[in-house]
């Protein structure tokens, strides 16, 4: 009987022990979570300390390169302004001050600060901690002197530097900046945050902070600098925690059950919290490192990119000194955009992806190396021999050239580079860039140079271009286009069959320009449809002029660029002309040159063309290296030889050979064939002897006006 009266007694006893256990368990716990959380809060502020002391530390850093740049004995009026500007761009700091030899000669601002005007940092005590500047100076590094009372009366800190000429001292640059700028950064007013020396001495923060055994403390390490950051542990939330515990033991079994679901719902807060917030940390680190890389890096090839090059490039340019020189190489690939239209986009970036790592690693002297986009890359040399600029040129064409094996597919490939130099070029970075790029399309334009060095024939051509741009617009508006034309002679008869319009710029200051200087610039601007639909016109207009006066109209050709056959209503538009002025397609032809022809996308349109009884010649044909094999394919009527064949008779077999096939295919396909260019009478009299007869060329007439022209037509 005794036992089963004792026994429920020793049951509550044995629970509420158990309890009292596991409660005193989960105090325990929930005051541990306690002290982490308030660590890992100091930790943060500690972080943020160190971070905001870094800041005023990189004025420093500044300020000393500029000094050593220009030297303690410049111009007071450049260090003045110097550090006007240094400190309005700083943010909190106090002052910002230059002692040359250990002298305070320079200080801004200079309000409130004159009491340290002209001291000497070794021998005024109240300028320094004893023993500090010249830890400062045997360091040879950044040091922090304080937290202490400062001259001008503040509690604060100085940073300082020591530069040094050689081994001489040479002067000290300081910062000086306020403790209680620095605590309002990252605390806020009713913070109990403190910082200590590693002796627990009170530095600043919280005034008389508690018993340091009842204290959360970080470590926090700057230079010269060790630390105590505290915070006191809150006594009020350990009170909470026991309050909570003690209801709890009141309330039994339910509060017993309560608090278990509590201590196991809470638990899983804390879990999944942490989780998030490591998640969410490790997203931010890894986003922060991936907006820096890509900032200043090429994703693909992972080499700089353009931005940082310029910046960089700037850097040097602006800290060049007399007699630096640099070579900037601007180079891209040839036939690169047929890799990607046959080969794919996939291909195309592995491709490059190749040959940047090939570049990198090759045997290169480059100051600095940098993708700036697509399948373009700049290389920039310092103080190179301008006899070196061939080697360097070919050792990259080199690399370029070594075969790679690309998904399955061997590749070769060449390039074309473009070369500006500083200071004989320019001394402004966008412009070297830019003369370099002009440079590699003119090495592009000389197949075997395989580089070209920028000079001034080249910068007059741009200034040329430049002053064709500005005037080209209102040329059309002005009537300053005029149009020449070209006879074409049958060579064993003597009969002209036919003639060519060319155009010419009637500049008002430059005179009569040709259309090889200004064709490129109209493409450009974005003309090219109405100046071709304006010499459309101007010829109809001309040949109608010539059948009222009873002559007889010879077939005129004119040239048609590539951006016309993307006009939808060229046909049209053209029969409208040709009606307007009364006027049947046999009088008219089309040139258009070999790499139009070779655009199947334009094949329809030409189809079209030749089915309306509208002639279509391939103007300059040979010069590509696919024309024979495409040649089958033309929708057009006749074939042009170029200029550059015609120009090797009697000079070079090959190329007479290629016209003797040219006249051969011709014949068998049934095209109309005339040469262009014919200047001399042994190169008349090869073609006649090889069946072309139909000749074009200086030998025979030079481009006329049409009131010369008109007194052969009569």
């Amino acid at each position: 009987m005794a036992f089963i009266n004792k026994k429920p007694l020793t049951i509550i006893l044995v629970f509420s022990l158990a309890l009292q256990i596991s409660l005193f368990y989960y105090y325990s716990l929930s005051v541990d979570r306690e002290y982490r959380t308030e660590k890992a809060d100091l930790s943060s502020k500690a972080l943020m300390l160190t971070s905001n002391m870094e800041e005023r530390i990189s004025i420093v850093r500044g300020v000393s390169s500029f000094m050593q740049t220009v030297g303690f004995d410049a111009e007071p009026s450049v260090i003045n302004n110097y550090l006007q500007n240094a400190y309005n761009q700083s943010g909190n700091v106090m002052n910002i001050a230059v002692a040359p030899d250990g002298l305070i000669r320079y200080y801004y601002p200079t309000d409130g600060n004159s009491a340290i005007l002209n001291k000497s940092l070794f021998l005024d005590a109240s300028l320094s901690t004893p023993g500090l500047v010249q830890e400062t100076i045997r360091s040879h590094s950044i040091t922090i002197d304080g937290p202490r009372t400062l001259a001008q009366g503040e509690y604060g800190m100085v940073i300082r530097q020591a530069l040094f000429n050689g081994d001489a001292l040479a002067g000290i640059v300081s910062v000086t900046v306020r403790v209680d700028d620095i605590l309002n950064e990252f605390t806020h007013k009713n913070t109990e945050v403190y910082v200590t020396t590693e002796d627990h001495s009170f530095l600043f923060g919280q005034l008389n902070p508690p018993d340091p055994h009842k204290q959360i403390t970080v470590p926090v390490q700057l230079y010269n600098q060790h630390w105590l950051m505290g915070v006191s542990i809150q006594p009020h939330k350990r009170l909470e925690l026991l309050l909570g515990v003690l209801w709890i033991d009141l309330a039994f079994l339910l509060i017993i059950a309560f608090i278990v679901y509590i201590y196991w719902h809470q638990s899983r807060f804390n879990r999944e919290l942490e989780r998030m917030v490591n998640m969410r940390t490790h997203d931010l680190r890894e986003s922060k490192r991936m907006y820096e890389r890509l900032a200043h890096f090429d994703p693909l090839t992972e080499i700089p990119n353009r931005r940082y090059f310029m910046d960089e490039f700037e850097r040097l340019l602006q800290s060049a000194k007399p007699g630096q020189t640099y070579s900037l190489f601007f180079f891209d690939f040839n036939k690169f955009k047929e890799i990607n239209d046959s080969l794919g986009h996939f291909t195309g970036d592995q491709v490059i992806k190749t040959m940047a790592q090939r570049l990198n690693t090759g045997i290169l002297p480059f100051t600095h190396f940098a993708r700036t986009g697509g399948d373009e890359f700049v290389m920039l040399y310092a103080n190179l021999p301008q006899q070196d600029i061939p080697v360097i040129a070919g050792r990259i064409s080199e690399l370029v050239a070594e075969t790679a094996e690309i998904e399955g597919a061997q590749i070769s490939m060449s390039t074309s580079i473009g070369i500006s130099l500083y200071p004989e070029h320019s001394r402004n970075k966008e412009d070297l860039l830019k003369f370099a790029d002009i440079a590699m399309y003119q090495a592009k334009s000389q197949e075997k140079a395989g580089y070209f060095l920028f000079n001034q024939e080249l910068r007059e051509k741009l200034e040329q271009q430049k002053m064709i741009s500005k005037y080209l617009h209102t040329a059309l508006e002005r009537k300053e286009f005029v149009l020449h034309y070209q006879p074409q002679i049958n060579a064993i008869s003597g009969e002209m069959i036919g003639m060519e319009a060319l155009i010419r710029w009637n500049h008002p200051e430059k005179g009569l320009i040709g259309p090889g200087t200004f064709i490129a610039a109209v493409e450009e601007a974005g003309l090219m449809t109405q100046l071709t639909d304006w010499v459309l016109r101007e010829v109809c207009s001309q040949l109608r002029c010539w059948r009222e006066e009873g002559l007889a109209l010879l077939r005129t050709s004119i040239n048609i660029s590539n951006s016309c056959f993307y006009n939808r209503n060229l046909i049209e538009d053209l029969f409208a002309v040709l009606d307007q002025y009364q006027l049947d397609t046999e009088v008219l032809e089309f040139e258009i040159t070999e790499s139009t022809a070779l655009l199947e996308e334009h094949f329809p349109l030409l189809q079209q063309m030749r089915d309306c009884g509208i002639k279509v010649s391939i103007d300059d044909f040979g010069t590509k290296y696919s024309s024979l094999n495409y040649l089958k394919h033309f929708p057009v009527n006749k074939i042009k030889i170029d200029r550059t064949f015609i120009s090797g008779i009697g000079i070079s077999t090959i190329d007479e050979t290629i016209i003797k096939s040219i006249v051969f295919v011709a014949s068998q396909l049934n095209y109309d064939l005339i040469a262009e260019g014919v200047e001399t009478a042994e190169q008349a009299d090869f073609l006649i002897k090889h069946h072309c007869p139909n000749i074009q060329g200086f030998y025979f007439f030079k481009p006329l006006p049409a009131d010369e022209i008109r007194n052969f037509m009569i």
